[in-house]
């Protein structure tokens, strides 16, 4: 069943409207010597955010991933893996957070937005 378009603008726009974290993105860059940086930060993204305690998502086969936060954004942000995010906001309050890695991105998305794992980094 293919969803008509006016119920899918009404699904995204219910959807971001219950994100009620805010997040910075900063885009993962390998330089042509090799070199990884961090690209120019996205600030002010509207997300929801979640801690999963102990949760895995399998990879290759020869991998798996532990997941320890779920990032939820609206479509068409633009997002890779390796990524560093920052919660900066939570229900209109800014906080101090942890900061975290891209590490499990979805192979498609629902009609209301991505679903993506992130990792905590400590450095």
């Amino acid at each position: 069943m293919l969803l008509d378009a006016a119920i899918l603008a009404q699904l995204r726009k219910t959807q971001e409207s219950s994100m009620m974290h805010e997040c910075t993105i900063e885009p993962y860059v390998v330089g042509e010597d090799g070199t990884i940086t961090y690209g120019k930060a996205v600030t002010g993204v509207k997300c929801g955010f979640m801690i999963k305690a102990g949760s895995e998502n399998e990879g290759s086969l020869y991998d798996t991933v532990a997941v320890s936060a779920e990032l939820r954004l609206p479509i068409g942000t633009a997002i890779g893996l390796k990524d560093r995010v920052t919660i900066t906001a939570s229900f209109g309050q800014a906080v101090t957070s942890a900061r975290f890695e891209v590490c499990h991105l979805p192979d498609t998305y629902g009609p209301s937005g991505y679903v993506v794992g992130l990792q905590e980094i400590y450095s």
